[in-house]
């Protein structure tokens, strides 16, 4: 029983032992905004490699290959309108291989990234001006919202005020509305079951976005671990 025990103690442990070699990164530093995710990399994987790529998506579309362990796309202040790099993205994502994606994108309401954001889960978006929306959240027992109490939205000063998603089979976590209301979804997890598309920036969140990062990124490299309840319940079964 010990012996079966212990085998099942290093299995967790293997689990979510390995993590992420190289992240492939666009973010947008404006106005003291747009470092919460390379922070909060930083902070869960010090030795992890970063391809960052401070307000040039084309160059990192261009570096996303397959030894990229999860690709990040923050675009809040710059864009992406060539649809041929969108299709790398795309077929990036669909390859079950690879992966996974976080996506969000000033400009997702365009037609450019049409088959990215079909292909993570989003049937139609409509953009959000300045003054931001109220944001809330929706799912309260989702591990992206462990430890958060702000959901709000800074404006840096150039205009972004986010993208109201209708989902197809993507599942909002967040939206614009206080309760669940079609149309209105913000922060989603995509129909692969780890990556995220957002239609609200994580990284203008003014008080808590490298906790709200570290949470996004926990939950998309699978490593949310052994809580004390999965603890307490694994003893049980072997009568500890």
């Amino acid at each position: 029983m010990k012996i079966a025990f212990l085998s099942l103690v290093l299995a967790f442990g293997l689990c979510f032992a390995q993590d992420p070699e190289i992240i492939t990164i666009e973010y947008d530093i404006y106005s003291g905004y747009g470092d919460a995710p390379l922070t909060a990399i930083a902070n869960l994987w010090p030795a992890c490699t970063v391809e960052g790529y401070n307000g040039n998506p084309a160059g990192w579309v261009n570096d996303i290959d397959e030894n990229t362990d999860i690709a990040i796309g923050d675009m809040h202040n710059y864009g992406l309108t060539d649809v041929s790099a969108y299709q790398k993205l795309t077929d990036w994502y669909n390859n079950p291989a690879l992966g996974p994606m976080f996506y969000a994108c000033w400009m997702m309401q365009y037609s450019y990234d049409d088959a990215l954001t079909a292909a993570m889960g989003i049937s139609a978006v409509s953009a959000i001006g300045m003054p931001p929306a109220p944001h809330y959240l929706w799912e309260v027992a989702h591990p992206i919202a462990d430890g958060i109490t702000d959901w709000s939205y800074a404006d840096p000063g150039y205009g972004t005020g986010g993208n109201r998603l209708t989902v197809s089979d993507a599942v909002p976590v967040t939206g614009w509305t206080a309760s669940s209301s079609p149309g209105q979804a913000a922060l989603c997890v995509a129909n692969d079951g780890e990556s995220i598309i957002s239609g609200y920036f994580a990284s203008l969140n003014p008080t808590q976005a490298v906790d709200l990062w570290e949470n996004i990124l926990t939950f998309m490299w699978g490593e949310e671990g052994l809580t004390p309840s999965t603890w307490g319940n694994i003893k049980a079964e072997f009568g500890i």
